[in-house]
């Protein structure tokens, strides 16, 4: 098993830099962030067999892919977190996700769209618990400044997962169904989860702060929502995670219906332009903030709004334009813009919390942005689907999903504003 505590006769952070070990948790649990979002993205690939099988509008699939997944998420989120704070947080990832991908794997066994909505709900309680408990591993291995790239790493998970649930679900629906489909992205995961849990240990809490103490709820929430910088970066999070999730759900079927591409098409080419290239932004995010930062704090928010400014306009000529390059090459460059972002957001509620806090600080901004994001996002554009439908018929869907270039640009203004108060607010998380 890997010990991840450093010896208690070394300074933390002398024990920790120049271990090679904890980047065999950080690849670990990124992998394992991947399966998060492959569950969740390949059942955007399957809405259109999904919604003819059970005959369902748009509006319904909105609700399954959004709210249907993130009520029991959002509700349990917060207090799974206050456990990550306290509790072993190895053995909470790993029984997460194997709770999580028998759900996905429950999907493919629904006989009406009840126990398909069950199950759904059943993968959004374990998604629930793994990401903070892991965000929060993460951050006791790596210092303030390593970890908008340790984080940055991890957040490729969001992009891997889109990537290979969209080609996992596009090939194995044409070929095999939809049923089999979820099937394929449940199984591996349970065996995944047993590697987690015999191969890694628990890290020292609070290893890379000079010091530790637990802290009880009430002041916990007192002292992040005194934090303007997290208080401001959760809003903005939440428009952009908006924009995400909306594209994640609906690019599938923008891609059937106006360009009339088939199951295993849609999964090549989402899966290429929005996986690999979200991939490629949320990598090279980490990489950049981490460095542009270490002189001054506030680059870790101006450069993520920066990125996540050009992608309005960018998906905006994604919809519009008739031109099926452009709007692939749109698609792609939207997806590397919005992806910038993560690893640094991610590490803001990192940075700006005490350690004793940083799971809860951590569900906090990703539950709420995935409540507001996947929840609102797919539904949304859902319902304006079918509103627009009698006037637009197929061209709803593009029209539809402008929404998200609008919910990008303001969050991006939000993440400018953040960046006033970032210095003061890490001074304060330290002392």
């Amino acid at each position: 098993m890997v010990d991840l505590a450093p010896q208690a006769t070394v300074p933390a952070q002398a024990a920790a830099r120049p271990s090679t070990r904890r980047y065999y948790v950080l690849a670990l649990l990124t992998i394992i962030y991947a399966f998060n979002f492959l569950d969740r993205t390949i059942f955007n690939v399957l809405i259109e067999p999904i919604k003819k099988e059970f005959t369902l509008s748009d509006t319904t699939m909105g609700l399954l892919a959004g709210f249907g997944f993130v009520l029991f998420y959002s509700l349990l989120g917060i207090p799974i977190a206050r456990m990550a704070d306290r509790l072993n947080r190895r053995n909470i990832v790993a029984c997460a996700f194997a709770f999580w991908s028998a759900m996905t794997y429950f999907c493919g066994m629904a006989s009406s769209v009840s126990t398909l909505a069950l199950a759904r709900i059943g993968v959004g309680i374990g998604e629930s618990a793994g990401t903070p408990a892991s965000q929060s591993i993460i951050a006791d291995l790596f210092d303030k400044n390593e970890r908008p790239r340790a984080l940055g790493v991890y957040a490729i998970g969001t992009y891997l997962g889109v990537f290979l649930g969209y080609f996992i679900g596009g090939y194995v629906n044409q070929h095999y169904g939809w049923r089999t489909a979820f099937f394929a992205a449940g199984l591996p995961g349970l065996a995944l989860a047993a590697v987690l849990w015999l191969t890694i240990s628990e890290p020292k809490r609070g290893a890379m702060a000079e010091t530790f103490k637990p802290e009880p709820i009430g002041p916990t929430l007192r002292f992040l929502s005194l934090q303007p910088s997290f208080v401001i970066v959760l809003i903005g999070f939440c428009l952009t995670t908006y924009t995400n999730y909306a594209t994640a759900v609906w690019i599938p079927p923008f891609l059937a219906r106006i360009h009339h591409l088939s199951s295993a098409e849609i999964g090549s080419y989402a899966g290429t332009f929005k996986g690999l290239a979200g991939m490629a932004g949320t990598l090279v995010g980490g990489l950049v903030v981490a460095q542009i930062s270490r002189h001054d704090d506030r680059w870790k928010l101006w450069a993520p709004a920066i990125m996540s400014g050009l992608a309005g306009p960018v998906f905006a000529l994604c919809m519009l334009t008739q031109s099926f390059t452009l709007m692939v090459a749109m698609l792609a460059l939207t997806s590397f813009l919005v992806g910038f972002h993560l690893g640094p957001i991610f590490a803001i509620a990192q940075t700006v919390a005490k350690p004793s806090m940083r799971a809860l600080a951590s569900a906090i901004v990703l539950l709420t942005a995935t409540c507001f994001g996947q929840g609102v996002g797919p539904l949304a554009v859902g319902m304006i689907n079918d509103a627009l439908k009698g006037a637009y018929g197929a061209d709803a869907v593009r029209y539809s999903l402008l929404s998200a270039a609008v919910t990008t640009t303001l969050g991006a203004l939000l993440f400018v504003w953040a960046a006033r108060s970032i210095r003061s607010d890490i001074k304060r998380a330290s002392q």
